[in-house]
């Protein structure tokens, strides 16, 4: 406990350095939070001892932005052993000033920390029911934040572990069983509404993704990628809205890069044996893959077409 004490009073300047880039400092601090992770009466007092002054409040100070992101990236570590009150009163809690739109470059790294406490949070097995009454606020907060604050890669990521957190066999499915078709419902009707121009790179480190992309095909790639969390049924009902989506991206060259990452995530190995084998079936005989390149209209019409040949053929 003490040597975390030591270093979150030395944050402001490894934080400047770059924390993961000090060989020495990630082996301190991982051995610290690991020994006092086997104990979680006294991982609360350790965080009850690092929490902000002020709960809930962003502070104006930068020195105490800095060190609110220790406490995050620490707390982070411990959202395992917590029990669920805890983790309401003072993980969430503390994340919940940073998590609005990062309208100031300087506190960052608190914001990207916010989001990783909360996904962290609701991801807990045991913090059903705190996930349940924050999900839905986290929801609208993520879709106010993006693009504005969250890089296309940063917005895909996060999006597909709340579809992961909401879908089976996560226990929070079973009080909620339409809650993942529910945030997939809410990129298809944004796709349609979205901007076609390419998003200005947020990324101070190169970890974007390669070619710019467009808020519009972010949205389909995020959809994209959340697929293999689905449900069978779900996954079936879904796979002809990601075509559909596909087709409606308006610029030619991302219209590719999302075709390319819809047959990636069917091929791969993302899926599992089950679901491959419902989208090999999807792309062969359901239309799939002339929905992908020719939109749902043509491929409905072209499948009348050989369904009235082959009437026509037989005896």
């Amino acid at each position: 406990m003490q040597m975390l004490k030591i270093l979150r009073n030395l944050y402001f300047i490894s934080s400047h350095l770059g924390t993961d880039t000090l060989s020495q400092y990630s082996f301190v601090y991982l051995t610290a939070v690991d020994t006092i992770s086997q104990y979680p009466k006294f991982a609360e007092a350790l965080l009850s001892q690092l929490r902000p002054t002020e709960i809930g409040v962003m502070p104006q100070h930068p020195l105490d932005r800095c060190l609110d992101t220790y406490f995050l990236n620490t707390a982070e570590h411990f959202t395992s052993v917590l029990n669920t009150k805890i983790a309401d009163d003072l993980l969430a809690s503390a994340a919940s000033p940073y998590l609005g739109t990062n309208d100031e470059r300087n506190s960052l790294e608190a914001f990207e920390a916010a989001h990783s406490v909360m996904l962290a949070v609701m991801a807990a097995p045991h913090n059903i029911d705190l996930a349940a009454s924050h999900i839905e606020t986290y929801t609208e907060i993520l879709f106010e934040v993006f693009p504005r604050s969250l890089s296309p890669r940063q917005f895909r990521l996060v999006f597909t572990q709340l579809v992961r957190i909401t879908s089976p066999p996560s226990l929070i499915s079973a009080q909620r069983p339409l809650l993942p078709s529910t945030l997939l419902e809410i990129i298809r009707f944004r796709v349609e509404n979205a901007s076609s121009q390419p998003l200005a790179s947020l990324s101070k480190d190169g970890e974007d993704d390669a070619q710019p992309v467009s808020e519009q095909a972010a949205l389909v790639l995020a959809l994209i990628h959340s697929l293999p969390c689905l449900q069978l049924e779900a996954l079936e009902d879904w796979l002809p809205v990601a075509a559909r989506l596909c087709y409606l991206v308006q610029d030619p060259a991302l219209r590719h890069v999302c075709n390319h990452r819809l047959w990636d995530v069917m091929s791969n190995g993302e899926m599992d044996l089950d679901r491959a084998a419902l989208c090999a079936n999807w792309w062969n005989t359901g239309r799939g893959r002339e929905m992908v390149f020719y939109g749902e209209e043509k491929a409905i019409s072209g499948s009348m077409i050989n369904h009235s040949m082959d009437e026509a053929s037989s005896p």
